[in-house]
């Protein structure tokens, strides 16, 4: 079973092993080490809040930058989205008329065809009674 030595015994057991020097309890060294010791848990103390406090200070700072991200983000896509609308009407207003402009030209044919089909039949009906007409006289 291992107990915890308490860490100014561990010293004191430490430099007479190591330097083969016998401290006492009332040694000034060990006063250094207990003051050294207490500086140092009170910095580590400080170094702690200090850094939960820049922790704290950078989750603020990124819960904004997401923010601004997230509402930058919104807009641009208002923005484009508006765009291709106005891209999509631009682009079927343009397809309407050039259609409109392709049927006027294919009703300008119909009807220009329409009227030589037309002419062609009052030939033909010519044609047809004066041949019934020759027909007719020369019986």
């Amino acid at each position: 079973m291992t107990e915890k030595i308490d860490p100014i015994t561990q010293i004191i057991e430490d430099v007479a092993v190591k330097h083969g020097i016998a401290l006492g309890w009332d040694d000034p060294v060990l006063m250094v080490y207990t003051i050294n010791r207490q500086l140092m848990e009170s910095g580590a103390r400080i170094q702690q809040a200090a850094l939960e406090k820049y922790l704290c200070s950078m989750e603020q700072s990124a819960g904004r930058i997401h923010d601004q991200a997230a509402c930058t983000l919104d807009r641009k896509m208002r923005e484009a989205s508006a765009n291709m609308r106005q891209a999509l009407q631009q682009e079927g207003e343009r397809l309407f008329s050039q259609h409109r402009k392709e049927s006027r030209a294919m009703m300008e044919s119909y009807l220009k065809w329409r009227r030589f089909a037309a002419f062609n039949v009052a030939v033909s009906v010519l044609a047809i009674v004066t041949a019934g007409a020759v027909l007719w006289s020369a019986g």
